[in-house]
């Protein structure tokens, strides 16, 4: 079972004996979580050295007693707002700023080639295949017939510099395919 208590500024969490600290300052947001497996408990991090959310199911917290995920998760971001002045996100903020990441259309092209070239338009994601019977070079490395690679500048709206992407071609065949704006 899980207890959680607010200690100093710092979410404490015991589970099965072991004792885990949370910084306040530290917590982007609490927010609840409805599933199929169960309710739970979600607290997102600001700090870059935490790479993932904190879930704790709603079943297994037996301290404090909470009615429900939405009267826990309101205690939870309670101990948070007051330790950290209010600057802990809300639901509402959350979905203030998912409101505004806008939607954006991306075209999709395929291309051919057999010269050397390199990328002149904002890139989302690139693929090269080598369908020819040579080897190919894209960034530096050497591409053999029948390979591909795919780069993704992963994240929404992250994109590659136009002047890092780059290939060539001598006695072969170079399919790409990119999405770009």
């Amino acid at each position: 079972m899980i207890q959680l208590e607010n200690v100093n500024n710092q979410l404490k969490v015991t589970k099965s004996g072991v004792v885990h600290y949370y910084l306040f300052e530290d917590f982007k947001s609490v927010t609840p979580y409805y599933g199929p497996s169960g309710d739970a408990i979600i607290i997102n991090f600001i700090n870059e050295n935490r790479d993932s959310s904190l879930r704790l199911p709603f079943v297994e917290i037996d301290s404090p007693v909470w009615v429900d995920v939405n009267e826990a998760v309101g205690d939870i971001s309670k101990w948070a707002n007051a330790s950290t002045n209010g600057l802990l996100a809300t639901e509402a903020t959350l979905q203030g700023v998912a409101n505004n990441t806008g939607q954006y259309v991306r075209n999709a092209y395929v291309e051919r080639t057999t010269a050397s070239g390199g990328n002149t338009q904002i890139v989302y994601s690139i693929s090269f295949s080598n369908v020819g019977a040579a080897n190919v070079t894209v960034q530096g490395s050497q591409l053999e017939p029948g390979e591909t690679i795919n780069f993704d500048a992963g994240g929404l709206n992250n994109y590659f510099d136009v002047a890092t992407l780059s290939w060539s071609v001598s006695g072969s065949e170079l399919l790409i395919i990119y999405v770009a704006d």
